[in-house]
């Protein structure tokens, strides 16, 4: 089916979050302050590290005492700290680093849920402090949209976005690491094959486009005018291998 106009609005000026809070209310509060307008039917992306922060999930790294495993690979990788690489290997879930992979300056981890990120999630901060994702962000966004359609009447999709590398190019792009009311994969069907579109990256990745890095200050987009049926059983593991 042809895909009508599809256009992306950032929320400009939303409140930097801090320290733990219920995200929907905050989300709420500013669409009454900047008179927002949720519409039935638009994707809501919201930036993993506003989602983190609401969750307190900061690891103060003099608490990290590195293996000796995280030194050598430390060794190999000399510019990541080595309390960084230690919170790595412990956010994989697996202390032997088998869930790991490494090549040259770049580190990626498998997380328990099966995605595979650069740092397995792992966000330096400052010197002495880093931040996590959370462990459940499919949880997060149905909490999110759920209490939005509580409070606003309208259905909308949610889509909680990170930052991620790739070890075949330069720079960074955005890619989802939960989801909720839309599947996180779009099949189309031809007379000879059927096609299958990461379609929640693709969603990621437009919001990118305006979030940016970090210092932007935009940590959620609209995205208006994407046909998609609302699907409460979507989670990101529908589209991890």
């Amino acid at each position: 089916m042809f895909q009508n106009t599809i256009s992306i609005h950032p929320w400009l000026n939303f409140p930097q979050i801090t320290q733990k809070c219920d995200l929907a209310e905050v989300i709420m509060e500013f669409c009454k302050r900047e008179s927002a307008n949720i519409k039935d039917g638009d994707i809501l992306c919201i930036a993993s590290k506003i989602v983190s922060k609401s969750q307190e999930l900061f690891i103060d790294l003099n608490t990290i005492q590195p293996s000796e495993l995280a030194l050598r690979i430390h060794h190999k990788v000399s510019r990541k700290d080595p309390r960084i690489i230690q919170l790595i290997i412990n956010q994989t879930g697996d202390l032997a680093g088998k869930r790991l992979q490494i090549s040259h300056n770049f580190i990626g981890g498998w997380l328990p849920n099966g995605l595979f990120l650069t740092s397995a999630g792992v966000d330096k901060v400052d010197e002495n402090t880093a931040i996590i994702l959370p462990k459940d962000c499919d949880e997060i966004a149905e909490q999110i949209e759920e209490k939005l359609y509580e409070k606003t009447g309208k259905r909308v999709a949610i889509v909680i976005t990170d930052s991620d590398g790739r070890i075949d190019k330069k720079g960074a792009t955005q890619i989802a690491v939960g989801l909720y009311g839309i599947n996180g994969l779009r099949k189309t069907q031809s007379d000879r094959k059927t096609s299958i579109e990461t379609i929640c990256d693709m969603l990621a990745a437009s919001a990118g486009l305006l979030m940016g890095q970090r210092g932007n200050m935009i940590p959620i987009v609209t995205i208006r005018g994407f046909e998609y049926e609302f699907d409460r059983d979507a989670t990101i593991k529908d589209a991890v291998n």
